[in-house]
């Protein structure tokens, strides 16, 4: 590397610990169903905790394991600002709920969502602020009105030229009222039309498999735990490991070990 370039983003190689009186309060993985349990640590910069157990949150003697449920990677570690300051953020498993991840496990994907979090030093600087819309091969910045405005007429002009099977909205539900609100209000009242759904239903009105109720199987009757309970698993139509990572270490593949069968239909 020349002496005159500079890396775009270096990643972080060690992790400062949560002082004693660091606040604690616990979140939710939001990259699938799962629902895992997490715990953040938050404290402001420059006032660390030390490695003895009576000097950290964590309330451990380091150094620890990995995957001791009070070990932080650096993928687990963010900086963010709280009431207009700077504070370090960790959040890692949380050992001391229930489940879904028990002792504090977690999927690759939920050991990273203090990445998420927006610092402005960090690769999350690069995001969408604000509604843009193309004038003349640039974009511009918009008001959230004309965003809006924009939005509908040009479904509508869509739907009136080609029919209402040409436009449809398909939005994700996670995050609940935030975003399901504005959206579903978008579709109904600012397009007016009902082909409308949540990412994991083929409609927004009716069953998430239909059929299977006239069958007289409810698919949302099994609990996590059942998962590693049947005589024979069949799976359709999706990869638990890639997608409920933690349903499959935790319940799915103990079960195989002991001898369950599995059926994927891909």
């Amino acid at each position: 590397m020349s002496n005159k370039s500079k890396p775009y983003y270096v990643p972080e190689d060690k992790v400062p610990l949560p002082p004693k009186d660091a606040d604690t309060f616990t979140t939710a993985c939001d990259y699938c169903i799962t629902g895992c349990g997490y715990k953040v640590y938050r404290w402001p910069v420059g006032k660390d905790g030390q490695a003895a157990a009576d000097k950290n949150a964590y309330g451990a003697d380091f150094p620890v394991g990995v995957m001791s449920a009070t070990w932080a990677s650096p993928n687990q570690h963010n900086i963010v600002s709280h009431n207009g300051k700077p504070h370090h953020i960790t959040i890692i498993g949380d050992k001391d709920n229930m489940g879904p991840n028990i002792g504090g496990d977690h999927s690759i994907r939920g050991g990273t969502i203090a990445k998420k979090c927006y610092n402005p030093d960090s690769l999350t600087r690069d995001r969408l602020m604000y509604p843009q819309v193309r004038i003349n091969g640039k974009l511009e910045r918009i008001s959230w009105d004309d965003a809006i405005d924009i939005m509908t007429t040009v479904s509508k002009h869509v739907i009136d030229k080609h029919g209402r099977s040409a436009w449809a909205m398909k939005m994700y539900s996670y995050q609940f009222w935030e975003n399901t609100h504005a959206l579903t209000k978008l579709a109904f009242q600012g397009v007016e039309t009902p082909a409308w759904a949540v990412h994991d239903q083929p409609t927004g009105h009716g069953p998430d498999t239909p059929g299977m109720a006239d069958a007289g199987i409810d698919n949302f009757s099994p609990a996590y735990e059942d998962w590693g309970l049947a005589d024979v698993l069949l799976i359709a139509g999706t990869d638990p490991f890639e997608s409920k990572t933690i349903i499959f270490n935790e319940r799915i593949l103990p079960a195989i070990r002991g001898g369950m069968k599995v059926i994927s239909v891909v």
